[in-house]
């Protein structure tokens, strides 16, 4: 129920009355928790209490709670099982994991606005000055009175706790709103007292999410619900799926910057510039963050000499795609325009397959050469600054811990061979490739175990990319600077939908660190779940919000954006643009707004490599 939705029905409802009261716990406010009891379990994880104490904690409560009644924290607290365990400790995490539901706390102030007395009944295990404290830190510092069971033994689900409540107030049964969530425990339970209720539905589970199986798993599933302020789709998605997802991997780093003294953690431009934010430590502080691309970087491997695995890494820090001879070799540095002997600039260079074709082997080999002539001054001016840029940057000197997006560390690969140092590759995600190249203990990725990602990630890998990256273009080349050699940027237009998205992901993490479990890394591995839920059936919103993103790779390339009215002029077109699409079941569920299982055809096109 919306806010104005839900005003209008207490309006309409409590109108004749002269009080209103509310639920409080999964009403007026939320847990970051999916069950009660995974409160106790996250105290063990968050170092808040020891481990075994939510094991017993939920053995006390079973064995001390009566039949038909209600029991208090002190005699929890009683059992022999929990000799030691400090109350005080429940009572701050409970504290520190609640929040307000948004539209709940704009109905009880309109409430008291209009000159109604507002309540608070509860069936509580703990103290109510402790559920008093929780309400103000809420924002309910209003309200005329809380009433909880334990303080009475009695509860709601029998009546007893609601008539115990017109009993203290000296309100009549038809004098009384009460609003809550639980048909048996609120709704019944004030029936049986005379107490008209009305019952609001619980907020909408997190988008994409499945249902949690763990407590870490429920403290993110219901940190993630939108109770959070309303924002764009994109900013949703960083919110929800990002944020987590990249504090997680931030934490990751952590923990191997920490297994490796005095290593350097170094953050590749641009795509880990919102991990580097996530991080926190600023530059000069045992990081830094190195603006490369393999386009920056292939001029001074074009210097090196090019033997078979040069010839292989030089192919492999191209563009996967078939180029013209023009395309390559601008890509590698030479002046617009310049040709080489005996290919026409439209020929067409096939760098898709391995082992690379002869042709293309021949090809590059004729690059290298003319690089070596009058043609290739701008390639080896270019060299000169890049080399000189690493060892101003310290690769090369002390050990360097490598972040970045992931695929087959082709860069690490690069920076080695230009500066001869042996990197460590710390890798969000990788694929087969990585491993073949570089020895686990030189490149290892956060996500999926370590393994090589399935096929929805890269399905989905362009648009994670580009809503992480630093919203500028690529590094494209280097130029001298009077404070060393300068990393120059393609330009790059506004992309609201990025910002957005970078804008929630930053949120989440704040809110997340400045929270009850906040010594908890998120579960990246159940935020990379429902980020593959949205690859593979993103709804439209989404599809919308982040279809119209380009992402680029030796070209410019649409993530998944359709020309409906183009179809219908030439059915062709279809066929080119979902060849173009980086992001190719949002372009299919964009372009045929139909809930058909477009992820299983995709998969099934993939396979037989149709796509």
């Amino acid at each position: 129920m919306n806010k104005q939705r839900l005003l209008h029905s207490l309006a309409k409802t409590a109108g004749p009355c002269r009080a209103v009261a509310f639920d409080v716990f999964d009403t007026l406010l939320y847990r970051c928790a999916a069950r009660p009891a995974d409160v106790f379990a996250l105290m063990e994880r968050t170092g808040a209490a020891a481990p075994g104490f939510a094991a017993a904690r939920t053995a006390a409560e079973a064995a001390a709670r009566p039949p038909h009644g209600e029991v208090t924290l002190a005699q929890i607290y009683a059992d022999p099982a929990l000799r030691g365990a400090d109350p005080a400790a429940e009572c701050a995490a409970e504290l520190a994991c609640v929040s307000a539901d948004p539209d709940l706390l704009a109905a009880a102030r309109a409430c008291k606005a209009r000159g109604l007395a507002v309540y608070a009944v509860s069936d509580m295990y703990l103290p109510a000055r402790q559920v008093e404290a929780m309400l103000r830190r809420c924002g309910f510092d209003f309200l005329d009175g809380v009433f909880v069971s334990c303080e009475y033994g009695v509860q709601k689900r029998s009546g007893r706790l609601f008539r115990l409540f017109l009993q203290k107030t000296g309100l009549g049964a038809r004098q009384v709103l009460f609003v809550g969530n639980d048909r048996r425990a609120d709704a019944l339970g004030a029936a049986l007292a005379g107490i008209r209720c009305l019952l609001v539905p619980p907020p909408a589970a997190p988008a994409y999410y499945v249902p949690p199986q763990t407590p870490e798993q429920g403290a993110l599933w219901a940190f993630v619900r939108p109770r959070a302020p309303a924002g764009s789709p994109a900013w949703q998605v960083g919110y929800s799926l990002l944020g987590p997802l990249l504090t997680g991997f931030a934490a990751w780093l952590r923990r191997q910057q920490a297994q490796q003294p005095g290593a350097r953690l170094v953050f590749l431009a641009r795509d880990m510039d919102l991990v580097r934010r996530l991080y926190g430590a600023p530059a000069g502080q045992g990081t830094g963050y190195l603006r490369v691309s393999r386009r920056s970087l292939c001029p001074a491997l074009l210097q090196r000499p090019l033997g078979a695995a040069a010839l292989e890494l030089l192919a492999d820090a191209l563009p996967r795609q078939r180029l013209t001879a023009a395309q390559a070799l601008e890509y590698l540095g030479f002046a617009p325009g310049t040709a080489l002997p005996g290919v026409p600039p439209a020929a067409a260079v096939d760098l898709r397959s391995r082992p690379l074709p002869a042709a293309a082997q021949d090809f590059l080999r004729a690059v290298a050469a003319l690089g070596k002539g009058p043609a290739g001054e701008p390639v080896r001016r270019q060299a000169q600054l890049v080399r000189r840029y690493l060892a101003e940057q310290g690769i090369g000197r002390g050990p360097v811990l490598l972040v970045d997006i992931g695929s087959g560390g082709t860069t690490q690969r690069l920076l080695e061979e230009l500066t001869g140092a042996e990197l460590c590759g710390l890798y969000l995600a990788c694929d087969a490739r990585l491993h073949a190249h570089l020895p686990p203990e030189r490149a290892r990725a956060f996500l999926f175990g370590g393994r090589p990602a399935p096929l929805w990630y890269w399905a989905g890998q362009p648009m994670l990319e580009r809503l992480i990256s630093e919203p500028c273009g690529p590094t494209a080349g280097y130029a001298p600077g009077p404070g060393g050699v300068q990393p120059l940027c393609a330009p790059a237009a506004p992309a609201p939908a990025v910002e957005a998205a970078r804008a929630g992901a930053l949120e989440f993490a704040e809110r997340w660190r400045a929270g009850a479990w906040g010594a908890m890394p998120p579960p990246a591995d159940y935020a990379a779940e429902a980020l593959g839920a949205m690859i593979r059936a993103p709804r439209p919103a989404e599809a919308a919000a982040l279809g119209d993103l380009t992402v680029e790779d030796g070209g410019v390339w649409p993530l998944a954006a359709p020309r409906p009215a183009a179809y219908r002029r030439d059915p062709r077109a279809f066929g080119r643009d979902l060849a173009r699409a980086r992001w190719k079941t949002a372009f299919l569920r964009r372009a045929v707004p139909l809930p058909l299982p477009w992820w299983r055809l995709y998969a099934a096109l993939k396979a037989k490599n149709k796509l």
